[in-house]
């Protein structure tokens, strides 16, 4: 169990990298809000890689950093709180919460990013599929 417990925290740290590489090889940073409380780095704003439009690189450019982002905080929450079925389901379910709040906060000038619906729709999408595979796979050995 130990060793799957480590995984999850592989998998959050790899997920959230994996989202940001994505964010600031195809994406303008000015948007992030980690960047409206801290200095943005020189090199981000360098590194931008032009893609056509198209329906694929839009979800690339626009909704699965975000997605990543999401599942790597499932993820790191399932980590933290492994043994504790209970508390673990609490706080994802806080975590679902603040995800929408924040996403629908973003219709308001004050806080920066565009709200999308189909951002939405993928952190359903992931955190049904991340649920699903870890009723499947861990919670049957666990309990």
């Amino acid at each position: 169990m130990k060793r799957i417990r480590m995984l999850y925290l592989f998998l959050s740290l790899t997920t959230l990298i994996a989202g940001m590489v994505i964010y600031f090889l195809f994406r303008d940073v000015n948007n992030m809000i980690l960047f409206a409380w801290i200095p943005k780095p020189q090199f981000l704003k360098t590194v931008l890689v032009p893609l056509q439009p198209s329906i694929f690189t839009n979800i690339l450019k626009y909704h699965l950093p975000d997605m990543l982002w999401f599942v790597s905080a499932i993820l790191l929450l399932r980590f933290i709180w492994f043994y504790k079925a209970k508390e673990q389901t609490l706080y994802i379910l806080c975590f679902y919460g603040i995800a929408l709040v924040l996403e629908i906060s973003q219709l308001s000038e004050k806080v920066p990013g565009t709200f999308d619906w189909l951002d939405l729709l993928f952190f359903g999408i992931s955190a049904f599929v991340e649920g699903l595979l870890y009723n499947i796979f861990i919670r049957r050995r666990i309990v």
